[in-house]
């Protein structure tokens, strides 16, 4: 999964679709803060299915919708999405 590192700087500037709140209190709101995300998971969630297909749209540069899409799944497998509403 360490492979990121070598997406384009035009791409990692870009917002995600919506931002995605974490369970741990921070928000990701561009596909650097995705990335830096990914990067810093422990080897054991890294592994999971829906890690390894947010790396790899990230790795082709796919849409940012897609890969909102699949960082949102693997956050919410992980219980690690925060589904509160604030007002």
């Amino acid at each position: 999964m360490h492979d990121v590192v070598s997406t384009s700087v035009r791409l990692l500037h870009q917002k995600l679709a919506r931002p995605l709140r974490t369970t741990d209190g921070g928000t990701l709101h561009t596909v650097l803060d995705a990335r830096a995300y990914m990067v810093s998971l422990l080897k054991r969630r890294e592994l999971r299915g829906q890690w390894q297909r947010a790396c790899e749209l990230l790795l082709i540069e796919a849409d940012v919708d897609q890969l909102t899409k699949a960082v949102e799944l693997a956050l919410f497998y992980d219980s690690k999405l925060d589904l509160m509403v604030r007002l």
